[in-house]
Formats: C-alpha cells, structure tokens, sequence
C-alpha cells in the first residue's frame, strides 16, 4: 500500500511538472503574478511587522506587554502568563506570525504542548495590515469593509479561545524564559527569523500561482487553496461573509506553511482543519450580524445576486477533488512524519 501511495505521488509530480513545462508561458505569468502578490502585500505588510513582534519577544519589551495582557491572558483566556504577546501580535500582525510566535514559546520551554495545541486552534489571522489595508483599501476601495473584515475575523478567533478555555481549562502557568535577551541580539534574531518565513511564504504563493494558472479553479474557491491571491480574484464578486470566512480559514498554502509547527506542538492536522473551519463559520457569522447593524458597509455588494461568475478551465467535480487532494496531500505528511 505504501508503494502505491508513494508511486501515485511520484505520478503527480511528474504530471505537475509536466504541465509547467508544456504550459510554460502561462506558468511564468502565474509566477510573476505570485512574485508580485508577494513583493507589494505579503513582503511590505508582513515583514516590518513581524521583525517588530518578534523583537517584543525576543527582548525585554514584551515583559511590559504580558503585565498589559495579563487580565485578559490569565483570567479570560485562562493561558499563561507568556502567551498573551502572542495571541495579540498574532491576531494583530496575520498569519502565518501566530504560529511562529507559538512555535517561539514551545521551543524555549514557556508553554507545554497542550498550550502550543490550544494556541494553534485559534491564533491565526489575516491581521490588520492585510485584511484593512491590502484587503479592504486596496482591493474593496473601502477600508471600513476591511475593519469589518478584520474585526470579524479577531472576534472569531477569540470566540474560539473562550471556547478553549471552557473545553481544556486553564493552562499550566509560564514566563518567557528569553525576554532578558540584549536588544541589538534580539534585532538580528528577529530580523533573521522573519525574513525566514517572508522567503517560505512568497515561495509557496509563487507555486501555487503558477500551478493553478494553468490548471484553474472556480475563482470562488480558489482562496481555500491560495488565499493572497484568492482574495484577490474573487472578494469584489462575493459577499462579505464569505471573504470572512475565507479568512478565517486561511488556505491549504498556509496550512502546509505551518505544518512543521503543527507536527512540532504534536497537534493532528485533522484536529487542526476542524477549528479552522469553526472559526471560518464563527466570522462569517460575526460579519453578517455587523453587516446588517452598519448596512452602509455592504452596499458594494447590492447587486452580488447579478454577478456572473467566470467560466474555468475545469469543472466543479475536478476543482472539489483538487481541494480535497491538497488536505489529503497534508494529511499523508502527516503519516509519513509519525512513522519517522
């Protein structure tokens, strides 16, 4: 079973490279259009931030944070002490920082693996910088529809923790064992950490745009794969609340960017994709509630019911296998690693 798991990936991958190679032109055009995604969103809105919010983690800067945070951390989310700065950069500054900043903690001792696990299920956003202003004033043309957005997003999120902290209870206590650390040294880690995961994350959008240039799917569900560049396409043509949920749920490229850090807090990816989805529903449910409070901010989707969607190059059937195949892809690594 295994090799015929193994030779069918092998398939796969030599189709895929088959089809950049006969459809090269529109690869490269897919590639170009992934690298430019990344240089004037991803590169311009997430890195500044994300040396900043690991420079506050990094350094003695974030002691002031946890005590700010604390109320809320300890006696509202019931989790450490040390997590707050990360919930708050996290939700603050877009995926993947949650995550990394989670990543962080686990690996220098300050949180368990169960806190690592209960962090992953709802620190992850689109974040300010992108949901407000990349999102909302650059492609909506409104950025109180991207203050919507990103609110409904946090409140998802936070929903989620509440949730948490009713299912597991509250967390063993902790302190950032790394926050003495000299300023200059916490500039250069920070810098280096983040430009790290700039580059995995530009990368990985150039895949997926030159991949799925040529083999294309119905735009309205193309952020569940890529969600830079689905929202792009496709936030304009679709009601608020979906762009929420989209959000929300993230993309399989961002999944499989986090992945190591999902295997490293020994967290299911099953367990994963399932509050991914619940937090998705939770904001696409915030959102409708405030866009019928504030219906001033839907009007550019009044005549969304007149929207005529494009026509692909494949049928909806092929487009539902290739999100299907893109879970079980990370499902499979999954299996492979707890082997290893």
């Amino acid at each position: 079973m295994k090799i015929k798991k193994d030779t069918l990936l092998l398939f796969a991958a030599i189709l895929l490279v088959g089809v950049l190679i006969v459809f090269s032109p529109g690869a490269k055009e897919g590639a170009l259009y992934g690298a430019a995604l990344a240089q004037r969103v991803i590169i311009p809105s997430l890195l500044p931030l994300l040396i900043i919010f690991n420079f506050i983690q990094h350094s003695a800067a974030g002691i002031a944070l946890e005590n700010m945070l604390r109320p809320v951390t300890c006696k509202i989310l019931r989790l450490p002490k040390c997590a707050g700065p990360a919930v708050f950069l996290g939700l603050l500054g877009g995926y993947p920082t949650g995550a990394l900043l989670t990543a962080n903690l686990y690996r220098n001792a300050d949180i368990d693996s169960a806190c690592a696990r209960r962090l992953l299920r709802f620190d992850f956003s689109g974040g300010a910088g992108f949901i407000i202003t990349a999102l909302g004033a650059g492609i909506l043309k409104s950025r109180a529809q991207g203050a919507v957005l990103f609110a409904s997003v946090t409140a998802a999120a936070l929903i989620s923790a509440l949730l948490g902290s009713f299912i597991w209870g509250k967390s063993e206590e902790g302190a950032s064992s790394y926050l003495s650390v000299p300023p200059g040294d916490a500039l250069n880690k920070s810098v280096e950490q983040s430009a790290r995961s700039v580059i995995n994350m530009a990368a990985y959008i150039v895949l997926f745009c030159a991949v799925f240039t040529n083999i294309r799917l119905p735009e309205l569900l193309t952020p569940l794969l890529e969600i830079t560049s689905g929202t792009t396409a496709c936030a304009s043509e679709v009601p608020l609340w979906a762009t929420a949920f989209y959000l929300a749920f993230g993309g399989f490229c961002i999944h499989l960017q986090i992945f190591s850090v999902i295997k490293e807090a020994k967290m299911k990816y099953a367990d994963f994709l399932l509050w991914r989805v619940i937090n998705g529903v939770i904001s696409a449910a915030v959102c409708l509630a405030l866009t019928h409070i504030f219906p001033q901010v839907n009007e550019v989707f009044s005549n969304y019911s007149e929207t005529i969607v494009r026509p692909t190059s494949v049928n909806a059937a092929l487009s539902v296998l290739m999100l299907l195949g893109s879970a079980v892809l990370i499902f499979d690594l999954e299996n492979k690693k707890c082997k290893c």
